[in-house]
């Protein structure tokens, strides 16, 4: 059964007599899902690997930040959304990666059914192989709609999960130095 097919019992058990939701949803809709969850969870098919195929040398070691990346994703528990900000510090090995690439990189982890704890991990799995950084650290500060919309029902309620890898793992003074410039202007 394909998506669409999917979409359309799902429609039909939720206004079995079709008075309530009418015919051009019935018609349409379920197209447009099958359009949406392919796009949504296309990430499913890319191998964020790839994406570290065109690293550049560096003559230093400073720390390289790249923060509040927007992102969004589907809670494999609910099929709900989750959204928020991605901030990666890494430190060099003498390699660097384009601040496109780490976009590409989150946007294939994230367009798959998810977990944001897992999400996390895989981000900063994915930075120190295709890498080998002295240190990564990301932050991921999320909304989930499976919080606001159903549960508990608390909107605004944010979930912070991090990641550390490397030197940051190690040295105290090198974290508080990344949580100092991530907070930087906000």
């Amino acid at each position: 059964m394909s998506i669409k097919e999917s979409f359309s019992h799902i429609l039909s058990e939720i206004d079995k007599d079709k008075k309530y939701i009418n015919e051009e949803v019935f018609e349409n809709t379920p197209r447009r899902m099958e359009e949406f969850y392919l796009d949504f969870f296309s990430g499913i098919n890319i191998n964020p690997m790839d994406y570290f195929k065109n690293t550049f040398e560096c003559d230093n070691n400073n720390v390289v930040i790249e923060k509040n990346i927007n992102f969004y994703s589907m809670c494999e528990h609910h099929f709900l959304p989750f959204f928020g900000k991605i901030s990666i510090a890494y430190i060099p090995n003498k390699k660097i990666i384009g601040f496109g690439d780490i976009v590409k990189t989150i946007e294939a982890f994230s367009k798959r059914p998810q977990l944001q704890e897992r999400l996390t991990e895989d981000i900063a799995r994915a930075i120190v192989e295709g890498l080998n950084p002295l240190g990564v650290f990301v932050v991921i500060e999320a909304e989930h709609l499976c919080m606001t919309m159903r549960g508990v029902r608390k909107p605004g309620t944010k979930i912070i999960t991090s990641s550390s890898k490397g030197i940051f793992e190690k040295s105290q003074e090198k974290r508080a130095e990344v949580m100092a410039l991530l907070k930087l202007n906000d």
